[in-house]
């Protein structure tokens, strides 16, 4: 009987120990957790239909211009309709096309040269911190060339605060939540 009693103890030991172990592989650092709450709370990051936020997963640019214009308050913009956006990738029937077309009126994003502004398309860390850095008015001060001088200012204003990526690291939900957490603590530049 104690030789039973032992043997179930170490089975559940081990399954306890695996099933913690996948666990703790998909959850995302306490730190992307906890900066998501704080703009789940202020309203600047929302979840899915689910209810869920998917840390894990990497933001696509439309979700990432979404974050931008509700981080900068311009979501409460109405006055949007004189605003022509020409992209020929994405139309009045995207999700965001209003938070799209609200970047474009305060000069957040310009899009590609080809005309497209790729919605769907993942962001890196270096094509986040230059728009973060365009909409808290640093642009101006970059010195040095792509991305190296956005790395640089991002570094230099505290954007990047337990954040050490390749600037071409296409950036999680969290990663991105993190970045905009601390552009709330930053000064805008006149």
């Amino acid at each position: 009987m104690k030789r039973k009693i032992s043997i179930l103890l170490i089975l559940t030991f081990i399954i306890f120990s695996l099933s913690s172990f996948v666990e703790a592989e998909e959850q995302v650092p306490s730190i992307q957790q906890k900066n998501a709450d704080a703009l789940v709370t202020l309203d600047i990051l929302k979840g899915y239909e689910d209810g869920s936020l998917r840390l894990q997963n990497k933001i696509k640019r439309s979700e990432f211009i979404t974050l931008i214009v509700k981080l900068m308050g311009y979501d409460a913009d109405a006055d949007i309709n004189n605003i022509k956006i020409s992209f020929s990738d994405i139309d009045n029937k995207h999700w965001a096309f209003n938070n799209i077309k609200l970047a474009v009126k305060y000069d957040l994003i310009a899009g590609y040269p080809d005309n497209t502004i790729a919605p769907n398309n993942d962001v890196t860390y270096a094509e986040a911190l230059a728009v973060v850095i365009r909409s808290l008015g640093y642009e101006s001060t970059l010195v040095g060339k792509w991305p190296e001088n956005v790395v640089s200012k991002a570094k230099e204003i505290a954007l990047t605060t337990d954040l050490h990526l390749d600037p071409n690291h296409k950036l999680t939900r969290g990663e991105m939540s993190v970045i905009v957490y601390n552009a709330l603590t930053v000064n805008f530049n006149q």
